[in-house]
């Protein structure tokens, strides 16, 4: 397995874990990290193209050193104040077991209990308590299912956070799995209905317009140069 640390530190607070392959070009997101203003966070890079998004996960947050794990991708780029604001919402509630914030750019997101693995940090020994990531959801709804599981099973809360700000420049790259929707619709059927499916009309023309981009596509319009 080919863990890279292209950032250490003595005693972490935050350990970042970023899954990727080889094709991958990683370069650019370690390049934002190194001008984080947090002073005390490790880098770890899981490049094996063997493993799948969810086993690259549980690798690196299983070989972090730090009580808090944060994730992003490697088409990623942290605001400079990403990690200080994790670190910042871990420190001021005791009780917090899992953090998603602010995504901005080719993807946007707002906190609506997605979860969404480009922008999530957790707390290392309640995640893996609960199984870490599940690899049967792997490509699609894999970081969702991660933090309904926390929601459900972790000892504390989780909550959103729009300080905690990353940009995805690009479109994702994942695509809709529908065998792995369903599979998410049977296992989990009330927050499926309650958050991704709104029991309306209404709300079934936003899921599909949302699952379609085009939600994405609006929002990136009228949250240009806002903060």
């Amino acid at each position: 397995m080919a863990i890279e640390y292209p950032i250490t530190a003595t005693d972490p607070q935050i350990s970042v874990v970023i899954p990727t392959i080889p094709d991958n070009n990683h370069d650019e997101v370690v390049a934002c990290l190194k001008s984080q203003t947090h002073n005390s966070f490790e880098v770890l890079v899981v490049n094996d193209a063997n493993l799948d998004i969810c086993e690259a996960r549980n690798a690196g947050i299983e070989a972090a050193n730090a009580a808090v794990v944060a994730l992003t991708d490697d088409d990623c780029r942290p605001k400079v104040g990403w990690l200080s604001a994790v670190g910042n919402e871990f420190n001021a509630q005791p009780n917090l077991v899992c953090l998603e914030g602010k995504v901005e750019g080719g993807r946007t997101y707002r906190g609506e209990r997605k979860y969404v693995g480009c922008n999530l940090a957790f707390d290392r020994d309640a995640a893996l308590a609960v199984g870490g990531f599940d690899s049967e959801y792997a490509g699609w709804r894999d970081d969702t299912e991660f933090g309904w599981r926390m929601e459900r099973d972790a000892d504390g809360e989780c909550r959103y956070s729009d300080r905690v700000q990353m940009t995805h420049p690009e479109l994702p790259r994942a695509t809709i799995d529908t065998t792995l929707e369903a599979r998410m619709k049977d296992a989990y059927p009330h927050r499926y209905e309650n958050i991704i499916v709104p029991n309306t009309k209404i709300g079934r023309l936003n899921d599909w317009l949302w699952r379609n981009g085009v939600w994405d596509v609006i929002d990136k319009v009228r949250y240009r140069g806002k903060q």
